[in-house]
Parts: C-alpha cells; structure tokens; sequence
C-alpha cells in the first residue's frame, strides 16, 4: 500500500555491514552505541595527559609514588628517577625500571617531601629537588634536613646517627647519584 511506504521513508535507519550480514539498528540503539564508544574513546593512557585527564585529579587524596632501589628504599619521581633520603638519586639505571609502572595507573601520586624548586619539584634527597623530567640541587632541600638533625639531636638519638648525618651534611656522601 503507498500509505504505508511513505511511513517507512519517514523512520531513520541505521544498517551496519559486518561481514556479509547486514545489521539494522533503531535511533535509540545508535545513540547508545555512541555514547559508549565516545566514554572509550576518551581515557587518558599517557602519563602527560591534557588538562582533565589523569594528572588534574585534585579531589582526590594522592598516594604515595611506587617504591624503587635497592630495598624499595626509594621512591619514584619520574619514569626514570628513583631517589631516596640516604641512599641519593639514581636516573636511567636498572634502579628505576619499576618506576616505568606508574604510568600505566589511573590515579596520580606524590613523591617526596616538600615543594622546591619548579612548580612541580619535590624535595628528594638532602639537597636535591626532583620532578618527573630531572633533578637539580637546591638549597632549600637541604634546609629541611638540618631541620630533621636538630629535632633528631633533642630527641636524643644515639651519637652515631647524629654524626652520620653530619658527615653526610658536609658532603662526605654525594647526595645525588647518577648511574648510566
């Protein structure tokens, strides 16, 4: 009947090819369909992401970055960067190769202690200031760990850890390693 061809004409429809069915979908099952590609579609898998993806999280509480070096003493700063509070800074050495992980986890971390440096830097050992690209010395990194050795002397550790920690203060261990 011509009525009911005209009807016909009227509705929208959506047919998928897929092999050599073809598919007909309805314009309630192709707006589905898209909306459930477009939440795929728009995750964030890098560790630079955009603002909005991963790294602009600020609501959430941050954890701590992934532990790294020898003992799991130190903690990740960069995918290459692993440093600790005695035992220095390693970049691009078999120390840091588990730091390459925290890209791949949804939620961003905090390493270090306060912040120096960059916008971004993080105090990482006694007198260096790290973030995710690289390190650099900075004073005021330093400042905090005399801090830690008078607070540690009126709590009256023993003798020997106050003078390792003032020898490591003069210089006699090197604050920040790099292993290539």
């Amino acid at each position: 009947s011509p009525g009911s061809h005209s009807e016909t004409n009227k509705r929208i429809r959506l047919v998928l090819y897929i092999g050599r069915s073809a598919i007909e979908m309805t314009g309630a099952a192709v707006s589905v369909c898209l909306l459930y590609t477009l939440s795929v579609c728009s995750a964030c898998y890098i560790s630079n992401c955009p603002i909005g993806g991963k790294r602009s999280i600020m609501d959430a509480p941050q954890r701590k970055c992934m532990t790294c070096g020898p003992g799991d003493q130190g903690r990740c700063f960069g995918p290459s960067i692993c440093c600790g509070e005695g035992l220095g800074c390693w970049m691009g050495s078999p120390e840091t190769a588990r730091c390459m992980e925290e890209n791949y986890l949804p939620t961003p971390c905090q390493a270090g202690g306060r912040p120096c440096g960059s916008d971004t830097g993080r105090c990482a050992a006694p007198g260096v200031c790290c973030d995710s690209e690289g390190c650099s010395v900075d004073q005021s990194c330093l400042a905090e760990e005399e801090g830690n050795n008078q607070i540690s002397q009126s709590e009256g550790n023993d003798s020997g850890d106050v003078i390792l920690r003032l020898l490591h203060l003069a210089g006699h261990t090197p604050p920040h390693r790099v292993h290539q």
